[in-house]
């Protein structure tokens, strides 16, 4: 059965150093409100308080309503996750309350993940003497592969493939005996993603170029995509008539960045994301917040909630 009719999910860590805060404290120019997270996502968490606060006693009444507050998104939600998962089970609608982008643009599809680490055992020799002495460049076979591994991008399935860590090698006089790399992949398809899975294993199954060189995978991360379904087209619809009711704008636009909503919506029917206030340039000195947005944000976010308490109320009687 489900507990909640409604759950709201924020996160409270940002992705900066302790200490940033009292370096770039808080502040407000003209609409914008700015400083660490202020867009990712305080703007979000003081939705989600204000919705709280100005919900009237008859939808309080009515509805059970969940407001999850969560301290590890920008690490993959490790602590969370399945606490989080267990709620979305028990949830109706569940409102991820990132950032809208401008115009009112929230999200209800993002793309998943996939990370690998590699490692590559060559032999090492006097760089002088390569014609000479056994040697086998860890480096150069790691150049292969980053060049098959880059190949495996698609522009038509919108399919990104970035080699974004390389190491290797101790001196310039000496053939490189151990190099590593870290790919990311980012796909909005769950086929793209058994498509790029299944071509590295073919590929560290062929081998490689250079003889003499082992290739290891020491690691492989994956965080499904969040696609779209009938029921998310009518979702938005739903959203979209109330948003209208208020003269709300009400754009959406699918997004490549990860968010919890890519696991919680594996488990509940109907997921949106992006429905904070409007922010931008999160992750940076820039980050800000809309100021006028959150009431705008909390005026839809009443308005739902009352309608969606009266459609509980008619469903009952």
């Amino acid at each position: 059965p489900t507990d909640y009719d409604v759950t709201f999910v924020g996160h409270m860590d940002t992705v900066f150093p302790e200490g940033e805060s009292k370096r770039r404290p808080f502040k407000v120019v003209g609409d914008k409100a700015m400083g660490p997270g202020a867009s990712d996502m305080k703007n979000g968490l003081t939705a989600m308080y204000l919705i709280a606060a100005n919900l009237p006693k008859t939808v309080q009444d009515k509805l059970s309503i969940c407001m999850l507050f969560t301290p590890d998104e920008e690490i993959g939600s490790i602590y969370t996750k399945d606490l989080q998962d267990v709620i979305a089970r028990k949830s109706q609608c569940i409102f991820v309350m990132e950032s809208a982008s401008a115009n009112q643009t929230h999200c209800f599809a993002r793309k998943g993940a996939s990370r690998f680490a590699l490692d590559f055992y060559g032999k090492a020799a006097h760089s002088g003497f390569m014609f000479e002495r056994e040697h086998a460049s860890a480096i150069y076979e790691m150049a292969n592969f980053i060049l098959k591994l880059m190949n495996l991008a698609s522009r038509e399935k919108d399919t990104t493939v970035n080699v974004g860590m390389v190491e290797g090698g101790t001196a310039l006089n000496v053939v490189p005996d151990y190099a590593s790399l870290k790919v990311e992949i980012r796909y909005k398809f769950a086929s793209e993603k058994q498509r790029i899975e299944e071509s590295i294993e073919e590929l560290l199954k062929s081998g490689g170029i250079i003889d003499g060189v082992k290739v290891e995978q020491v690691n492989k991360e994956s965080t499904p995509p969040w696609e779209r379904s009938e029921s998310t087209e009518r979702f938005i619809d739903y959203l979209r008539a109330i948003a209208d009711s208020k003269g709300i704008d009400f754009n959406e636009r699918d997004r490549g960045g990860l968010s919890d909503a890519n696991h919680l919506a594996r488990h509940c029917e109907f997921v949106a994301d992006g429905m904070g206030p409007c922010g931008d340039l999160d992750h940076s000195e820039d980050e800000y917040t809309s100021v006028s947005d959150i009431e705008v944000c909390l005026e839809f976010f009443l308005a739902l909630l009352e309608d969606l308490a009266c459609k509980k109320e008619e469903k009952e009687e």
